[in-house]
């Protein structure tokens, strides 16, 4: 079992017990966890941005831009294909 899986099981059995569910009902405990959810994101976002702006800096490609890359050169090698295709068609109707 990895450990992901083990430490949702143990999750889960905290969930069961009776004085994580009383504390889960607590306002100030919710209030509290949300806030930690949401200092999280947006240290998270703060994080990507910084990283964005060093490797504008650097000259460097991004994870989204190598993406993007990979999106258009799929979609330019289908093109070419269907071209080709077309084109040993077309040759293919001359011939005969």
């Amino acid at each position: 079992m990895d450990l992901k899986q083990q430490l949702m099981n143990q999750a889960l059995r905290l969930m069961q017990d009776p004085r994580v569910a009383k504390a889960m009902q607590n306002p100030t405990l919710m209030q509290g966890m949300m806030g930690a959810l949401a200092l999280r994101a947006k240290v998270q976002t703060n994080i990507e941005s910084q990283v964005q702006r060093v490797a504008k800096t650097l000259n460097l490609a991004t994870g989204a831009e190598v993406r993007e890359l990979r999106r258009t050169v799929r979609r330019l090698e289908r093109e070419l294909e269907a071209h080709r295709l077309e084109q040993q068609a077309k040759a293919a109707r001359n011939a005969s």
